[in-house]
């Protein structure tokens, strides 16, 4: 009698193609859970609250403060780090 062979063609069995969508599926989930529960909870801490504030009195687009070769990056920084000094 001959051996049966359960792999495909990559060498995986066929079972782990319900696995790799499972994980797509909670990574998806993890994301989202960070974007709209963790992080803005993450705002009203008592350290991150006055930067939030200065950020959003003072119009800076925080989109290009994490570009780090950028000479937006450096005038934000500047603003910011004034704003947070003359409080």
């Amino acid at each position: 009698m001959q051996a049966t062979n359960t792999n495909n063609r990559t060498g995986r069995k066929h079972g782990g193609n319900l696995r790799g969508w499972l994980g797509l599926v909670v990574g998806l989930v993890m994301v989202w859970i960070m974007a709209y529960v963790v992080l803005p909870w993450g705002q009203t801490l008592p350290h991150v609250r006055p930067v939030m504030r200065a950020i959003s009195e003072s119009n800076v687009d925080t989109g290009t403060y994490w570009y780090s070769q950028c000479e937006d990056t450096a005038v934000a920084q500047m603003h910011i780090r004034n704003t947070l000094r003359n409080r």
